[in-house]
């Protein structure tokens, strides 16, 4: 299997670099929308990192130990970048969603963990 990496630093660099230059620079169809992509693309990648950091602390980070992974975060950044070339403007509802509830939110079942 392959660690996490330790740290908040360490996790956003390793997901910036496992993006290919030629993908980054393509998301988005106007510059609104680049932009917008590469701030949500940061907050994608900050959460990540956040919640396997959470991991760290045992019951005091999660009441029940759950496993996310690389596969979680590449189907949200993938989905996102979706989301933003397929529509006009950007559906914030539907991107909170798809992160919040089905992708990560999905393997969470303790209510107290989901706030």
């Amino acid at each position: 299997t392959v660690e996490p990496p330790k740290g908040l630093k360490s996790n956003l660099l390793r997901a910036y670099l496992s993006f290919e230059e030629e993908w980054f620079d393509s998301a988005g169809n106007s510059d609104a929308s680049r932009k917008a992509f590469r701030k949500m693309l940061f907050g994608l990648c900050f959460f990540h990192a956040l919640i396997q950091e959470r991991c760290n602390y045992g019951p005091l980070g999660w009441n029940i130990p759950y496993q996310f992974s690389e596969p979680d975060r590449q189907i949200c950044v993938s989905q996102l970048k979706m989301f933003l070339e397929e529509n006009q403007t950007i559906p914030y509802a539907a991107l909170r969603y798809t992160a919040s509830e089905a992708n990560y939110g999905g393997r969470v079942t303790d209510a107290h963990d989901r706030i």
